[in-house]
């Protein structure tokens, strides 16, 4: 055999160990992604190539695969999102709704009724529009939720259309301290003040305003657990101005911190309270604060002062 015939077969030998070699990678591969497609997310393709295609369809196999895997991630966390949303939505409504049609049963069983009133008819009575009054509170509770409810819908979907003008952020400031003067009064909190003597001006929409600082406030008071200090500070630069609502109770667990502006959120301890609140009023202020072209933060050290932060655009 001459040289020439030697080197063809060695060409051949080379040729074929190279296929079988891309056989095996192709294959193991396809192994990679049976395992992917069976729920296997963590499996990537991991070997040394020097075939160049076979090493460009292997880095985008595993950028494939890392993007499902976030998917799926998300998903996942959509759905126990969801889950948690309809748990707290039915808790809600069917909280007081129960109470309430406990209530009118009483008022409504007239066996009940007409024994108190042969027995008592004054006390009778009085007892009857206490519990019409329960009732009352109970139905009240549930329209301002579905409000809250409806309110959010609308934001989602972009329709609600803000009146931009000039606004005096300053009285905004001080009207939702004096609505809520009476309720501070009563929980006997140390109301803190710190707003500059001239009267400061945004661009804005007063009633999204008006809304972002009555949910702040309400949420200090209904969930500043054992707080005796309730502060509001306005400050400004050149370019922005920067609200501080803040208190001294329990204040927000770190590892819960992140979810405060998440819809239907409440943290735990807080749904125990009469004072519990739907879980919708930091979701709304987040959205509306958006829709001002702001943000808020929000930092909580416990019994020293859990503070939220509305930057918006002057």
């Amino acid at each position: 055999m001459s040289m020439l015939d030697y080197s063809l077969i060695f060409i051949i030998v080379i040729l074929i160990l190279l296929l079988f070699s891309s056989y095996k990678k192709v294959d193991y591969i396809s192994k990679v992604l049976d395992q992917v497609l069976d729920g296997n997310l963590n499996q990537r393709v991991r070997f040394q190539n020097q075939i160049k295609p076979l090493g460009k369809l292997s880095i985008r196999i595993n950028l494939v695969i890392e993007r499902l895997q976030k998917v799926y991630e998300k998903n996942r966390k959509s759905e126990e999102s969801r889950k948690k949303m309809i748990s707290n939505i039915s808790h809600d409504l069917r909280t007081p709704l129960t109470s309430m049609l406990g209530y009118m049963e009483i008022i409504l069983d007239d066996s009940i009724v007409n024994n108190e009133i042969l027995e008592n008819s004054t006390s009778s009575y009085k007892q009857k529009e206490e519990y019409l009054k329960i009732v009352y509170s109970k139905g009240n509770y549930l329209y301002n939720l579905m409000e809250e409810f409806f309110q959010v819908s609308k934001l989602d979907s972009n329709d609600v259309r803000l009146e931009i003008k000039e606004v005096n952020i300053s009285e905004i400031i001080r009207e939702n301290i004096i609505s809520f003067f009476s309720e501070i009064k009563k929980l006997e909190i140390e109301p803190k003040i710190d707003i500059p003597e001239e009267d400061i001006y945004i661009i804005g929409d007063e009633k999204a305003l008006n809304r972002i600082l009555s949910n702040l406030i309400n949420n200090a008071l209904k969930h500043g657990s054992k707080a005796t200090v309730i502060g509001i500070s306005l400050n400004y630069d050149e370019k922005n101005i920067f609200i501080d609502i803040y208190d001294n109770g329990v204040g927000i667990p770190e590892n819960e911190i992140n979810y405060v502006f998440d819809r239907l959120y409440t943290v735990e301890k807080s749904r125990k309270l009469d004072l519990r609140g739907s879980g919708l009023g930091l979701a709304i202020v987040k959205k509306l604060v958006q829709a001002l072209g702001g943000k808020i933060s929000v930092c909580s050290i416990p019994f020293e002062r859990t503070v939220f932060t509305v930057t918006l655009p002057k």
